[in-house]
């Protein structure tokens, strides 16, 4: 009859890789305190009436976003309306700090991301990826 047994290694690696994940939870070691959590500087919410920068998906623009770049202050909710007979999506193409987005917006649909700090969120459609804009919250 065959025994199982552990191969030393993988255990030696299993143990690393679990040092490696406990170590990023992050911390202060005892005695409390810890880290703090970032904020989310894009968030996905409810579309207010008025008081939105308005975006439409075309497909049939240039760059898919009509307008497809806009300057914004901190805290200003954009509302973005799919216009066009498919769906698209509104996704973060660069990484900015402390979040990303993607959002799917369905014919007739809209989605509300509320930007709450500065920066320049290029993003563009996942599913047809020359779709793109810029948003630039200063």
């Amino acid at each position: 009859m065959k025994q199982n047994t552990i191969n030393p290694f993988m255990l030696a690696g299993f143990f690393v890789v679990l040092a490696v994940v406990l170590a990023g939870c992050g911390g202060s070691g005892y005695g409390g305190g810890g880290t703090t959590m970032a904020t989310v500087t894009v968030q996905v919410v409810a579309c207010p009436v008025g008081g939105t920068t308005d975006i439409s998906i075309e497909n049939s623009t240039a760059a898919g976003f009509n307008p497809g770049s806009v300057a914004v202050p901190v805290n200003t909710t954009i509302k973005w309306t799919n216009v066009d007979s498919v769906q698209h999506t509104v996704t973060s193409a660069t990484v900015p700090l402390y979040g990303t987005f993607n959002t799917t917006v369905n014919p007739g649909a809209t989605v509300c991301l509320k930007f709450t700090a500065a920066g320049a969120f290029n993003y563009q459609c996942s599913l047809h990826p020359v779709m793109t804009g810029l948003v630039t919250v200063q």
